[in-house]
Parts: structure tokens; C-alpha cells; sequence
């Protein structure tokens, strides 16, 4: 008989709707029902879809019709008989503002989820208990959903060669109880980094025929006796981690911008022709969101976006501009944080010309109230770069990094930082780092009509923040607190 083993989840959330997802062990048609009551005693059947082999059984309901920031209840089944009434609570969330409303709200993110390297999930725990305190809206995961190649702690005692190898390991991963908890009732926004497929990877031409991975991965592997296939990284194992990571991350997002070539069909495809990328965008009220794909398109020391992800991004900016008064870059790998001896040069440090490119898109169109997110670094952050204008006018920008909720730590973060210097950052500051498991909090109040965001980060138990900044965008940054 076939069962949900992965699920319920939140995604795509918008001001009339979500995409409610969820994963069986079979094939069969998976049901969404919705309500305003907490016992679903109320419920409406408000679709249905197919799960299928293909799809890895995985499926999403999207639902369209709700009211603007409005409380719903909700379940999925896999029989059409309306969930039984008194059984509550159900799980809920509540869909997003109309876009561009002012109205104040909070919503969390972060990256890198290893179950058992540290605190057995501690983080997304202590996540849940501040969901209310705190009256999150949303997590965004930035990456790293996953550990496909970490053969020690993915499930598989070896690193994930084919489709049910990656879908094993998410169902490791995921069916955690922490997981399961954190993303029953917080609607979820995410992208994938680099483990999702391997270590550090990156195409090897902008034909996208093979990938690469570091060079000691295959000396290590070979000493591990893990198979010869984990030794290099083929376009075959490429297409299996991506079409997984459609399955269980992509499916549920938000329109993209680009869709790769048979999306429509649950079945993306990397043709060396396609200019297709996950990346995509989605407002919550004051805010926009554009959520980078820095993976699927890059090109070892040559490119981290291509031209069509590119050119979406710079049409963002000229449409949020004026409309939205806080933007949110979001981006898997960090743009404004170096470390000596950073010999991998994995993140926008290591394509030095896109990074200026980026910088100066947004000095160059004058947008104001820029803050760019990012994970990966296994520590967190946060800096304030002012970039310089065309006119010579300063222009703030933040980035707030979260990370990780459960993997090692990088405690080099703490003293190896070194001062990003590059054209159009004039002036450069870390306000400060943390190198224990943590999440960000992202915190946007209007005072006297105007946007204020609180950056924060909480440790794994503490139920105060450890740091907060607090800015003013359009006017810079206004003080810095540590708990």
C-alpha cells in the first residue's frame, strides 16, 4: 500500500496560494485539502496530482484561490475521503500580503543540513520552537539540502552515483524528525548549492558535456575504496542529482524565471544548447526576491551565471527598484566575504569579473535597500559594503549570511577574514562573525513609513539573538547589538 514518506511540505508560497508537496513510496494520485479551521472540519479537496516512477513519486498540488495573509489548515492524502474531522490540529500557514504592501513581518534561512555531524538536528528544532515567538513567515534554504557526496553521513556509506542513490539520501536527510517538524507549517523557498551533486563542482566547458570536481576528492575516494564513477564527475551522475533536485526542491518553487528544457514534464534536461536555470523570484508585501542559481550554469573559472540568468537579473532590478523599498539577493555562495587562503576559490571570489558585474549592476542603476543572503561557509556574518555611484552618491549594501544548521563549523571565519576590495565598494566593514550551528532572522518593520530590517542570528539554544544588526536602507546602517 502505498504511504507518504516524505512530507508534507510548503512551497511557492504567494498572496492566493502555495504548492503543497509531498513524496510516497508509490505510484497513486496525491490529494490536498485545505481549510480555516484547525481540525479541517471545514476541508475543501483543492487538487489533486499524479505520482509517478519518473518524478521519484514526488508530486505538488498547487493551489490557487486563497486570500491575501490569511491563516489556512491544511493536509495531503492519498485517497479522496476528506481528512477526518477533530483530529486536529492540522499543520498551517498563511499565504503572503498583496505585493508591494507595506506590513511588517519576519522570516528565517540558513543552509547546510548534515543530520549527525553535531547536534542531531538541535538547530531546526530550536527553529521550530521560535517559529511563533518570532512570527516567521518563511525559511529560505540557501543550499546544501543535502550531502549526495559525503558517503560517511548521507545513508549510503558511498557517494550517490544514480537517481535512487540521490533520492535515497534525501530520504535520509529529510525524514529526519527535526526536518520533518521545521517544514510542516514554515512554507519553505530553496536552491541548491554544490552538494546537492558533489563537492565544489562546476561544468568543465559552457558545453556542459562532463563536470569537475577538486582533485583530492578522487585520491580520497580511491583510499576509501568508494566506486570508480565517484572518482570524476560524468554528465550521467549530473543529470540524476538534478533531476532529484527538481523532485524534492525545484518542483515546489515558484515560477522560474528560465525553466531548463522538459520541466513542463518533471524530467529537466542539461542539453548543451539550453540556456535554462533554476533561479527565480517572489515578493512577500515590501519585499522581492530574486533567488540566484549559481550551480547549474557555471563554468569552472570562466562563469558563475550565464547570459540569460544574467539578463533577468538586470531586469529585476530596474522593475523592484522604485516599486519595492527592500531587495533580497539571494545567493548560495557568499559575494562579499573572503578568507586568506581560500585555495578553493569556490564562491564569487573565485569569478572576480561577474562579482564586479553584480556590484556594479546595482551601483550603476542606483538601487537602493540591496541585501544579499547567502549560506555555505559553515559560519555566519554580517557586512556593509557602500558602493560608489556614477554621481559619486553612496549606496549601501548588506550581506547577512546563516550557516550551518547542522555540519562542521569553520572557526577560521573568525580571524581569517581578509577586506573584499573591488571596484565599486568604497568603503568595507565586517560588523561581526559567528562560527557555531545557527540561523539567520531577517526582521522588516516600517517606522514612520519607513523600512527598517533587523538582521539576527540565533545559536542553537539560545532563545535570544547572538548578534543583530539593524539598517535603514537608504540611509546605512544603524547600530550593531551582541547577545
Amino acid at each position: 500500500m502505498t504511504r507518504i514518506i516524505l512530507g508534507p511540505l510548503i512551497g511557492g508560497l504567494r498572496h492566493n496560494g502555495v504548492n503543497l508537496w509531498a513524496r510516497a513510496d508509490g505510484d497513486g494520485m496525491l490529494y490536498a485539502w485545505v481549510g480555516r479551521k484547525a481540525d479541517l472540519s471545514d476541508a475543501k479537496l483543492v487538487g489533486a496530482s499524479l505520482l509517478v516512477a519518473a518524478a521519484g513519486y514526488a508530486a505538488r498540488v498547487p493551489v490557487h484561490g486563497l486570500e491575501p495573509a490569511t491563516t489556512y489548515h491544511y493536509t495531503l492524502t492519498l485517497t479522496d475521503r476528506p481528512p477526518a474531522a477533530g483530529q486536529g490540529p492540522y499543520p498551517s500557514f498563511t499565504t503572503a500580503p498583496l505585493p508591494g504592501e507595506r506590513t511588517d513581518f519576519a522570516f528565517a534561512f540558513g543552509s547546510c543540513f548534515m543530520p549527525g555531524i553535531s547536534n542531531n538536528g538541535k538547530t531546526l528544532w530550536h527553529l521550530e520552537d521560535l517559529r511563533k515567538p518570532l512570527d516567521l513567515r518563511f525559511l529560505l534554504m540557501l543550499g546544501d539540502q543535502i550531502y549526495a557526496d559525503a558517503w560517511w553521513g548521507n545513508g549510503l556509506n558511498r557517494v550517490a552515483l544514480t537517481e535512487d542513490d540521490y533520492r535515497a539520501v534525501y530520504l535520509h536527510t529529510w525524514g529526519h524528525p527535526a526536518w520533518q517538524t521545521a517544514t510542516r507549517s514554515l512554507p519553505v523557498f530553496m536552491i541548491l548549492d554544490d552538494h546537492e551533486v558533489d563537492d565544489d563542482w562546476a561544468w568543465t566547458s559552457s558545453e556542459r558535456y562532463e563536470g569537475r570536481i577538486p582533485w583530492w576528492h578522487p585520491i580520497l575516494r580511491r583510499l576509501k575504496k568508494q566506486p570508480p564513477e565517484a572518482l570524476h564527475l560524468s554528465h550521467r551522475r549530473i543529470q540524476a542529482a538534478i533531476q532529484t533536485y527538481w523532485e524534492h526542491q525545484a518542483m515546489h518553487a515558484p515560477p522560474l524565471i528560465h525553466p531548463p528544457e522538459g520541466v513542463k514534464h518533471d524530467r529537466p534536461l542539461l542539453l548543451t544548447t539550453d540556456d535554462g536555470h533554476f533561479a527565480y523570484t517572489f515578493t512577500y508585501g515590501p519585499a522581492a526576491f530574486f533567488v540566484m542559481d549559481t550551480r547549474t550554469q557555471r563554468v569552472y573559472k570562466q562563469r558563475m551565471l550565464n547570459r540569460a540568468q544574467w539578463e533577468a537579473l538586470e531586469t529585476w532590478l530596474l522593475e523592484v527598484k522604485d516599486q519595492f523599498p527592500v531587495k533580497f539577493i539571494v545567493s548560495s555562495v557568499s559575494v562579499l566575504f573572503e578568507m586568506w587562503g581560500d585555495f578553493t576559490r569556490d564562491r564569487w571570489n573565485g569569478y572576480p569579473d561577474e562579482r564586479r558585474r553584480l556590484l556594479h549592476l546595482i551601483a550603476a542603476n542606483r538601487v537602493q535597500g540591496v541585501h544579499i543572503l547567502t549560506g555555505d561557509l559553515h559560519s555566519s556574518h554580517a557586512v556593509e559594503a557602500t558602493l560608489q555611484t556614477p554621481e559619486g552618491k553612496p549606496i549601501t549594501v548588506w550581506e547577512f549570511c546563516a550557516s550551518p544548521f547542522e555540519q562542521a563549523t569553520n572557526k577560521l571565519a573568525l580571524f581569517d577574514a581578509r577586506k573584499v576590495r573591488t571596484y565599486p565598494i568604497r568603503s568595507y566593514r565586517i560588523h561581526f562573525r559567528f562560527a557555531q550551528p545557527n540561523f539567520g532572522v531577517v526582521q522588516i518593520q516600517f517606522k514612520q513609513g519607513k523600512p527598517q530590517v533587523r538582521f539576527s542570528i540565533y545559536d542553537d539554544h539560545h532563545p535570544e539573538p547572538r548578534y543583530s544588526v539593524l539598517t535603514t536602507p537608504g540611509e546605512g546602517q544603524n547600530n550593531l547589538n551582541r547577545g
